[in-house]
């Protein structure tokens, strides 16, 4: 649906129908994205209405972005900078100076597969990211982002993109291996020597 060039167009001819579909598809998603800059949930729901009202008003334009899904996310994080510029009353301020992008876990399908342990081990490993690796991660990983399209958000090469991809499964394998053994080394019966 995003990056449907019949749905784009019949957006930017005014279909408000198409309009709201996209709406409901993509505002929980962007939401959970504000939500990681702003750590306010008021505040992050009317920086994602203000995005929708302005891509509304500007619909003409619609047909010459190519890539709606990035296009959306990179209107939000300006509209966050925006807002965090006005509160913290500074001229400048981008993804470079940002110290925290706060990731919210997601809830899944409940399933056995995983237990909610390790999901909250693997959470708190997330949450250890430096911001912007965190960010990239949050993208590919819970918004479904392609590099190409988490290098458009972050103003960064693919190649940056992939850098913090690598670092995030690293240090994410890395903290949940010591918590593993941890947990291995607390066992009684490894203690007793019965193994």
């Amino acid at each position: 649906m995003f990056n449907e060039l019949k749905n784009i167009s019949l957006i930017s001819n005014g279909d408000q129908k198409k309009f709201r579909d996209l709406m409901e598809l993509t505002s929980d998603e962007l939401l959970l994205f504000a939500i990681g800059f702003l750590r306010n949930k008021q505040v992050a729901e009317e920086v994602v209405s203000d995005v929708y009202v302005k891509i509304w008003e500007k619909r003409a334009r619609l047909n010459q972005i190519k890539n709606l899904k990035s296009y959306l996310f990179i209107c939000v994080k300006n509209g966050c900078l925006s807002h965090l510029r006005k509160v913290k009353n500074e001229k400048i301020i981008s993804l470079d100076e940002l110290s925290n992008f706060h990731f919210l876990p997601v809830e899944g399908p409940d399933n056995d597969l995983i237990d909610k342990d390790a999901m909250k081990k693997v959470y708190a490993a997330i949450e250890q990211l430096p911001p912007k690796c965190k960010l990239a991660f949050t993208l590919a990983k819970i918004n479904g982002l392609k590099h190409k399209e988490i290098a458009e958000v972050m103003c960064v090469s693919e190649k940056t993109v992939n850098n913090h991809m690598v670092t995030a499964v690293k240090k994410i394998s890395e903290t949940l291996r010591l918590s593993i053994k941890n947990t291995e080394n607390r066992s009684p019966f490894k203690r007793a020597s019965l193994f």
